[in-house]
């Protein structure tokens, strides 16, 4: 590979890790959404068994079950969350990046113990997945044959009716105080 096409090749990488966070963000520098989470409206596609509930929200993370680094701490912000919305129509949405290693039986089964409002989606293989992670702002590229790993982002996005995604939270270091304000902002309801 020559080394113009190296640098263009990283460039779009890192160009598509951080052009997701650019929106949020200049709604932030100006101060204008007061959202905790950086504020976007873009569409993203629906996620199949896990459609948005009327008049609610998905709130979704691409992971995977043998994950042992930023999975587990998401799952338990999202349950966390979940714990606060139980009455409300708020699903929380774990999408499976290793669709080969992750049986459905077996993400349903987790999803069962965590509680009545999560969903788990299953693509068909790796590169589906990867392509689903990629149309909701996320990264994911598997490490397999060299640590058996899938290096991915530790996002939560927050969808909205007709597939729009409003909130996107970069990393499992979350105010979840703040976050309920969020989701309660979005569906319109009084947490006070």
């Amino acid at each position: 590979m020559k080394p113009a096409s190296a640098i263009l090749i990283l460039t779009a990488l890192v160009l598509a890790a951080v052009l997701p966070f650019f929106q949020g963000l200049s709604s932030e520098w100006g101060g204008t959404s007061g959202y905790y989470g950086y504020k976007t409206d873009v569409p993203v596609p629906p996620l199949p068994g896990a459609s948005v509930p009327e008049k609610g929200l998905n709130v979704v993370f691409f992971g995977y079950r043998s994950c042992g680094t930023v999975c587990p701490l998401q799952l338990i912000n999202l349950k966390a969350l979940h714990d606060q919305w139980l009455d409300r129509p708020v699903n929380f949405v774990f999408v499976t990046l290793d669709p080969e290693n992750d049986s459905q039986r077996e993400l349903n089964r987790v999803m069962v113990a965590l509680g009545k409002n999560f969903r788990a989606v299953r693509p068909t293989d790796f590169r589906q997945a990867q392509a689903l992670a990629d149309r909701y702002g996320d990264f994911a590229t598997n490490e397999g044959a060299v640590t058996g790993e899938i290096n991915h982002g530790a996002r939560l996005y927050v969808v909205t009716e007709g597939n729009r995604r409003q909130l996107l939270y970069a990393s499992p270091e979350l105010d979840l105080p703040r976050v309920n304000d969020d989701l309660a902002r979005l569906i319109g309801v009084d947490r006070s």
